[in-house]
């Protein structure tokens, strides 16, 4: 899922917590993704307990109304029994999807019964998705559980057999994007809360849809000296198996609480390329005699992106989660960087990469470089912790003098860090958490990426940006006119048999935002029985020329040279992506084991009959965008590629009757006042561009260059002008 912030927000947010039965304690972090999605419940009653992760997707609308609405349950309830369990599940679940609130969330939890005796402790284990629940020995071994990697759960994943065979049955597919099997090409999991788009076919009984909410529970029976670990899937997601997640607990265990223990894992799961929310939650059966009571604090991590939005409003977040407003927790931050840097000088410490300097002297068993994480990780040597020195100190430059010396903790020397705050000057940042809807729809449209992971995150349904075709006039009009929500108006004639992108669906009225781009500028909502899916022309399947024509072709083109890796193209089956008329190239990917991208001219490839399907497609597509050799065989002035903004018809028109090789043509108007790529520009004085009708030639000379600091938003602005702003204002409700 590709994300927002420039550095992971390595804050985290501690609980703990003690009571008779049991001492638990929770470590939440943010990490790289652009807001924190997971939540969890940790309920101790008098003679058992319940505690859970959730972890959230596509925002932390379901997996914050699911705690919330299981601590209000079970604190009612006496201990339930797996059924009773499970109809509380389905309960919440239909009252999530009740509030027409978007995201979904995973969970994972766990029920702790100790025995009368104090020797045991009954456990009782449920799971919804892929967040974990493993058991450790104090010795730092797993408790080999029947689940994923020796935990107490499995992950319900699409290609699980038995979710394979339920969600097909329920009305579902399971398609593999990427590498990654997906639920109807969508979700990454096969059993969650919300996510209403996928459980719209199958029943009759609430459980049976192709994204299910049904729980698989796992009983067993454990030692009171044994520990219980419950993570979201993020702290697997890198290079981190659950045994050795149990190890590290247990050693942290000998010496720390277990919120400290917990912080540690999620630590670690970030060193080993975590890209995900961290949450962890270690619960140990040693209760102490008096209820302690729940406390929450924050261990703030750099602060290096300040003037970044995103990044501050992630950061901002997660000191909220804590109770604490983000000029406290930069304060807390900087007064910790202080007493490091302070630290690291009496020790004799220099960032001048010399190891002899960068050895930590130690002092009481511990040395000032062990405290320097979350700056960064310690596991990787002396030079490491030089490198980290480096950079607290950079950090701690940042805040130039800092506070007054005369301030003294309290209100005032906050207040300092909040003028300092209000003083940078901070960038917006794409953070799709601070987007309005049409602001995130048109980075979506954008950015196949982003589209990519919008869908798996579930902003967008698995549809939205198919290629539409309106009907006519005579079959537009009076399905507008029956419509109770939208109304006709002769300024959508002109959208009428042209072809647009659905931007989004909206199945409570049946109508589609479209949007279209050329000969109509505009953004409406139509009604879906109006939309005629331009379904995209299969790949051909074709030939590439022998070596010696090959080449004499390549060399003859102006947008081609030969380079190193070409003659391994000859004679080769490929399948043809795209075709651009206008410069008589074409785009072909290559399968293994060649797996390359490249253009080549059309007068070398020979059709071949038979389907393209016949090859590996999925293969060739992923091969080949991993292909680290990609560039070398792409178009010649691939790098030089540049977006320009096409002038007023009037400027055109002028500029075209003006040149000695170019004549006007009564379709340029069309391309006017809009945003356009520059494929190349000829010596002749004469660009080609790529228009949302296909491909032009201009003069270079009436083309205004954008900026890389000038957005297309902007562009796209002014192009539009007013025309898309009075259709979307043809919609009767807030959009």
């Amino acid at each position: 899922m590709g994300q927002s912030l420039p550095k992971a927000v390595t804050s985290i947010v501690l609980e703990e917590d003690a009571g008779p039965l049991f001492r638990l304690g929770s470590a939440e972090m943010n990490g790289h993704r652009p807001s924190m999605e997971d939540a969890h419940v940790a309920l101790m009653r008098d003679s058992w307990g319940f505690f859970g992760v959730f972890d959230g997707h596509g925002g932390q609308q379901c997996s914050a109304f699911v705690a919330r609405r299981l601590t209000e349950e079970l604190s009612k309830m006496d201990l339930p029994d797996n059924d009773a369990v499970k109809s509380l599940m389905l309960r919440i679940d239909a009252e999530f999807l009740e509030t027409k609130q978007p995201s979904g969330s995973t969970g994972t939890f766990a029920f702790a019964i100790p025995s009368t005796d104090g020797k045991t402790v009954e456990l009782r284990v449920g799971n919804i998705g892929d967040s974990r629940v493993l058991l450790g020995r104090a010795d730092g071994t797993i408790v080999e559980g029947p689940g994923t990697d020796g935990g107490l759960t499995t992950d319900h994943k699409p290609d699980h057999p038995v979710e394979v065979e339920r969600i097909e049955r329920t009305g579902g597919t399971v398609q593999t994007i990427m590498g990654v099997p997906r639920v109807n090409g969508d979700l990454a999991v096969s059993r969650a809360f919300g996510d209403s788009q996928h459980k719209q076919t199958g029943g009759p009984k609430q459980e049976d849809h192709p994204v299910s909410v049904e729980p698989e529970f796992t009983t067993l029976t454990c030692d009171r000296t044994d520990f219980l670990v419950l993570v979201c899937d993020g702290i697997s997601e890198g290079s981190f198996p659950n045994r050795e997640v149990v190890q590290l607990a247990a050693e942290e265990l000998k010496s720390k609480e277990p919120a400290q223990a917990a912080a540690s894992v999620c630590r670690r799961a970030l060193d080993r390329g975590s890209m995900d929310n961290l949450s962890c939650m270690i619960v140990c059966f040693d209760g102490k005699s008096e209820t302690k009571g729940r406390v929450k604090d924050l261990v703030p991590g750099p602060f290096t992106e300040a003037t970044h939005g995103g990044f501050r409003k992630a950061y901002a977040a997660m000191a909220e989660r804590a109770g604490m407003p983000l000029e406290a927790a930069v304060e807390r931050r900087y007064d910790d960087i202080s007493k490091l840097d302070e630290e690291a000088s009496r020790h004799g410490a220099k960032e001048n990469g010399s190891s002899a300097d960068a050895k930590p002297k130690e002092e009481n068993g511990q040395s000032w470089a062990k405290l320097l994480w979350p700056m960064r990780s310690m596991e990787q040597g002396l030079e490491d912790t030089d490198s980290a020195l480096r950079e607290l100190r950079s950090e701690l430059r940042n805040f130039g003098a800092g506070p007054p010396k005369k301030l003294a903790p309290g209100k005032e020397r906050t207040a300092w860090f909040k003028e300092w705050l209000e003083g940078l000057e901070v960038e917006g940042g794409k953070d799709p958490s601070t987007m309005s809807r049409d602001e995130l729809l048109n980075w979506v449209e954008e950015d196949p990426q982003v589209l990519a992971m919008a869908r798996a995150q579930g902003w967008v349904g698995p549809r939205a940006m198919r290629r539409v075709r309106i009907v006519d006039a005579d079959k537009l009009r009076p399905a507008i006119e029956a419509h109770s929500v939208i109304q006709w108006d002769d300024r959508l004639l002109s959208v009428c048999g042209q072809v647009g992108k659905v931007l989004q669906d909206d199945e409570t009225d049946n109508t589609s935002q479209v949007k279209f781009r050329g000969k109509v500028s505009a953004s409406v909502w139509l009604p879906i029985g109006c939309l005629i899916d331009e379904e995209p022309e299969p790949p051909r399947k074709v030939r590439v020329a022998p070596l010696e024509a090959l080449k004499a072709a390549v060399e003859e083109n102006p947008m081609l040279s030969w380079k190193d890796g070409m003659q391994d193209l000859a004679g080769q089956i490929a399948i043809a992506m795209k075709e651009e008329p206008e410069l008589q190239l074409t785009e072909l990917r290559f399968p293994p084991p060649i797996s390359a991208r490249a253009w080549l001219p059309n007068a070398v490839l020979e059709d071949l009959e038979g389907p393209a399907q016949d090859l590996p497609l999925e293969d060739i597509m992923e091969s080949a965008e991993s292909s680290e050799d990609d560039d070398d065989l792409m178009l010649e002035d691939a790098d030089a590629l540049r977006d320009a903004y096409i002038p007023s018809v009037e400027k055109v028109k002028a500029a075209v009757e003006a040149s000695e090789n170019l004549e006007w043509e009564e379709t340029l108007p069309t391309c006017c006042e809009q945003k356009a790529e520059v494929l190349m520009d000829h010596p002749s004085g004469t660009s080609c561009l790529r228009v949302a009708d296909g491909l032009v030639w201009l003069p270079t000379s009436v083309l205004e260059e954008i900026s890389t600091n000038q957005s297309a938003e902007a562009a796209e602005t002014a192009a539009e002008g007013e025309n898309a702003d009075d259709s979307s204002a043809k919609r009767q409700r807030t959009s």
